[in-house]
């Protein structure tokens, strides 16, 4: 008798901790991945960027930074870009780690949980200018006029400008060096024969970014966990019914005896 009932809360013991175990595996955060634009004769490889957590993020989409930094989380890109720049100079940030770029241009930040996270680049001389910003994870998009979301793998392509190439130096005149030579016919720069449209711009360096969407994956990851943990609860509960089905007999046939 005495061994059945140790076995049978045994068992129970091994079914709360695998159910810990599986609550904790589906706590677990997404992804934040990060691929620089192409440059030419930019070197993509070498970028360090620090990932930093300064806010609360809930699956409902409700956010907010830390109250010590006396800050709030604004709605427009250009505001949100003047936090991320106030940010970067508290010295009090919560650093979740470094990743490098590699010759692809790409890193990768897993297993980040809920919140909101500055990024801040560094070692990047070599490939041009890259601004400090500012991500929440999970991600809610706005398309047709339809909140989608929350997605937990993001995909950020960080607003860069290339090095300035060196300016080519005008020609001089060796009787009087320093007095550039002027050509007689310079040449025009080319004037558009029709005016840019209103809210258009010939400029695609500013062009604002259209926010990615949620890829399948995610989607396939999150059904098969759901159904591996259906899976697992169904054979939990036959494993605990037989255990419960010989406790009986056996209680029976020594209430026989």
């Amino acid at each position: 008798m005495k061994k059945r009932k140790r076995a049978l809360q045994k068992a129970c013991s091994l079914f709360i901790m695998f159910m810990l175990t599986l609550t904790t595996l589906k706590a677990v955060g997404g992804t934040i991945d990060i691929h620089l634009k192409d440059f030419p004769n930019a070197e993509k490889a070498g970028v360090t960027f620090t990932l930093y957590k300064v806010g609360s993020m809930s699956d409902d989409g409700k956010a907010a930074l830390y109250e010590k930094y006396d800050m709030h989380l604004p709605d427009t890109a250009e505001e949100l870009q003047k936090v991320a720049k106030e940010l970067t100079q508290k010295t009090d940030k919560e650093t979740i780690g470094k990743r490098t770029t590699d010759e692809k241009g790409y890193l990768s930040f897993t297993n980040i949980e809920n919140g909101i996270y500055l990024l801040v680049p560094s070692d990047m001389e070599s490939y041009g200018t890259i601004d400090p910003f500012i991500v929440t994870l999970p991600m809610y998009e706005e398309i047709a006029n339809v909140i989608q979301g929350p997605s937990y793998y993001l995909q950020v392509e960080p607003k860069a400008l290339p090095n300035e190439a060196e300016k080519p130096k005008p020609p001089v005149d060796p009787e009087h060096p320093n007095k550039p030579i002027t050509p007689e016919h310079p040449e025009q720069p080319d004037i558009p024969t029709q005016p840019n449209k209103p809210g258009t711009s010939t400029s695609t360096t500013d062009k604002k970014e259209e926010p990615k969407k949620e890829t399948t994956s995610t989607q396939t990851g999150d059904t098969t966990h759901k159904d591996l943990y259906i899976l697992f609860i169904m054979l939990s509960t036959l494993g605990m019914f037989i255990l419960y089905n010989k406790h009986k007999r056996g209680s029976e046939l020594d209430d026989e005896k």
